[in-house]
């Protein structure tokens, strides 16, 4: 049996889930986790017994992979530069979006010339609903075409929510952006065209300044096709297969034929994750902990470096269209519907 690979995490927020991840897997062992120092990443290396660093020098010298659960420019972070630093000590990196393409192109000839392995990650396509989504969506591109496209999503999940849609494409270009109507609501609607494949979406351009985790959703996703309607209710579930409306048969006096088509409304191709606290728990550091096999074994990572090179582009011309997010107002917290229906303004 091969030994773990050891793996270092950069960052103590949502490294969180990257480190319960290494941790759990049993083809991965987690070295520590490299902070400032501060209380909380002092906290999840007790939580999970294993030293907290705080200067990239303490880190062992056979440690070979890294998360870098740190933003770059475009969250006023240095993810960009350690991924720099981690390389040249000879790790191979994982690093979260977004980056701004200039980041990631740094980051890739930074990759070439110390001959190592950097994989920008977004996160959701290691998710079940989301990978199963992908590979159903590129079959019905394959197959029959997809018509049209069309995606919601919050401004902080737009790259993400851009690269699922290149992944089921399996392209980003050509592509189109077309220009957006005045802002009546922080819901701004883009049209555009990825692989020729006309594209609605909807992004929530909201974002509160101490506290990127708000948001009114993460992302949904619909593909028309002929046939019927793929729909990706949210990065967990569930997955929804519509068939297209078709009138009831007419027997051979016109009348429809009300015995009725075994065909049904909408099919329930994978249920929803439970709750958040399965999500947390479970479904976020198992994605965190796959998301580091191209690294790992090489395994289409060119592939997916050149998709990635092509979605920050695309995605710098979405956000910049976007103008910057407004400040969501002071709300009442997240609830069930039956909490929901009880509150009051």
């Amino acid at each position: 049996m091969n030994n773990p690979v050891k793996t270092l995490v950069v960052g103590s927020r949502f490294g969180q889930f990257y480190a319960a991840g290494v941790a759990a897997a049993g083809h991965l062992e987690l070295v520590g986790v490299l902070g400032q120092g501060s209380r909380r990443s002092q906290a999840l290396a007790r939580r999970l017994e294993v030293p907290c660093f705080d200067a990239l020098e303490q880190v062992p010298d056979d440690t070979r992979l890294a998360c870098v659960a740190v933003g770059g420019a475009a969250r006023g972070e240095q993810g960009p530069a350690l991924a720099q630093a981690l390389m040249a000590r000879g790790l191979d990196v994982l690093i979260e979006h977004p980056l701004l393409p200039q980041e990631w192109h740094e980051l890739l000839r930074s990759a070439t010339r110390l001959q190592r392995r950097c994989l920008l990650n977004s996160f959701y396509p290691q998710l079940p609903w989301v990978a199963r989504f992908i590979e159903l969506g590129r079959q019905l591109q394959r197959q029959q075409g997809i018509r049209h496209i069309e995606a919601h999503c919050a401004v902080q999940v737009s790259y993400a929510t851009l690269e699922v849609l290149a992944a089921v494409l399996e392209a980003v270009g050509p592509w189109s952006l077309e220009p957006l109507a005045p802002a009546l609501s922080p819901w701004r609607e883009i049209g555009l065209a990825m692989a020729e494949v006309p594209v609605a979406l909807r992004v929530i351009n909201e974002l509160a300044a101490a506290d990127d985790g708000r948001m009114q959703s993460l992302l949904r996703i619909s593909l028309a096709t002929d046939s019927g309607t793929l729909l990706l209710a949210s990065p967990h579930g569930p997955l929804l297969w519509m068939p297209a409306v078709r009138a009831p048969r007419e027997d051979a006096d016109g009348l429809f034929d009300l015995g009725g088509d075994a065909l049904p409304c909408a099919e329930v191709l994978l249920d929803a994750c439970p709750d958040w606290a399965t999500v947390y728990r479970e479904a976020w550091p198992t994605a965190a902990a796959a998301a580091l096999q191209p690294l790992i074994d090489g395994a289409g990572l060119a592939r997916l470096q050149q998709r990635s090179l092509e979605v920050v582009g695309l995605w710098q011309q979405v956000t910049a269209a976007l103008g910057f997010p407004q400040a969501p107002p002071q709300a009442l917290p997240s609830a069930s519907l039956a909490q929901a229906l009880e509150a009051r303004r």
